[in-house]
């Protein structure tokens, strides 16, 4: 699926029959879900940090070169808000979770079967990082080994199971 950002602001109602997308950011207060948002939006980024209560954005974009509007809303991430959090996510079509690499705090939960996007932000603040990129590329690569083994184990019983059939 290819997004491209074509307009900011607040194109107003979908019309015309262009799909409407309710995208929910999600993640700890301070790691940065505003100003991503924001840069996605304005292509600005804010100069200083005002905790978010709840703010909604909708912008018009195109996915795989149709025309579709985004319903952005910008969460709280500030523990006195936790409870609103199950309401986010019954509203969302989809999930942005955003976790700094300042701190590890990622906690995804797999609820409901819908799209979600993990992003790490904050990776140019190397020297507060609490989680290494090294850490996360062996990860990855130990993922992929796994899988790999998995694939292969899946394939063996299959060739076991048709011996035995014969």
């Amino acid at each position: 699926m290819e997004l491209e950002n074509e307009a900011s602001g607040s194109p107003g109602r979908a019309s015309g029959g262009s799909r409407e997308y309710k995208v929910v950011m999600l993640g700890a207060g301070g790691v940065g879900k505003s100003a991503m948002t924001m840069q996605f939006i304005s292509h600005q980024f804010p100069d200083y940090h005002d905790p978010t209560i709840e703010d909604a954005y909708k912008t018009q974009v195109r996915i795989d070169n149709e025309p579709a509007y985004l319903d952005i809303l910008d969460t709280a991430g500030q523990a006195e808000f936790t409870a609103m959090r199950e309401q986010y996510m019954r509203g969302g079509e989809g999930f942005i979770i955003c976790y700094s690499f300042k701190e590890l705090i990622f906690q995804v939960r797999h609820t409901y079967e819908i799209p979600l996007v993990l992003v790490g932000n904050k990776i140019d603040l190397e020297q507060f990082r609490q989680v290494s990129a090294k850490f996360l590329f062996r990860r990855k690569e130990k993922r992929k080994r796994k899988k790999k083994k998995k694939k292969k184990g899946k394939k063996e019983k299959k060739k076991r199971k048709k011996k035995k059939e014969r």
